[in-house]
């Protein structure tokens, strides 16, 4: 299947910031993007961790915060791999999964925004069983965690 030029630019953007599409393919294992969108933006979500807006150290704050948060999920693989959700919306073009493999290992929420221009992302592990974004909302930048159930 052909890639369109949004999907082609997004992977351009974030391999420039480290994250690269790694081999392989997105596995079957992958949680529903919808769902897992859901579970970032749903009405009933609840974050695992909150970082003000005004903290003058916010973006250090969710990127370390983050990191904790996606290795205590076991969101990377032994290489540095993860499913990563094209875009905020899995309706827009680059929705869907990437398979990833982050080259750097830190500070991946601030590399994700620059290369993406927009600070929310949703991230899970090729498993499909966890999940690790970031939403901001009204004051506070939000880590929100959820473990996907085989039912889901």
């Amino acid at each position: 299947m052909d890639r369109d030029r949004g999907v082609l630019d997004l992977l351009a953007a974030l391999g420039r910031q480290g994250v690269v599409e790694a081999d392989g393919g997105v596995p079957e294992t992958a949680p529903d993007s919808r769902k897992a969108f859901l579970a970032m933006a749903g009405f009933e979500v609840v974050p695992t961790r909150t970082v003000p807006q005004k903290d003058p150290d916010a973006r250090e704050r969710v990127d370390a915060l983050w990191h904790e948060e996606a290795d205590r999920m076991g969101l990377f693989d032994g290489d540095g791999e993860f499913l990563l959700l094209g875009s905020r919306s899995p309706e827009s073009r680059t929705g869907g999964w990437h398979r990833m493999r982050d080259t750097i290992g830190a500070r991946l929420p601030s590399r994700v925004a620059a290369a993406t221009g927009n600070q929310e992302f949703v991230a899970a592990s090729l498993d499909g069983r966890s999940m690790c974004a970031v939403s901001v909302e009204e004051y506070d930048d939000w880590i929100i965690t959820h473990s996907f159930e085989a039912t889901e």
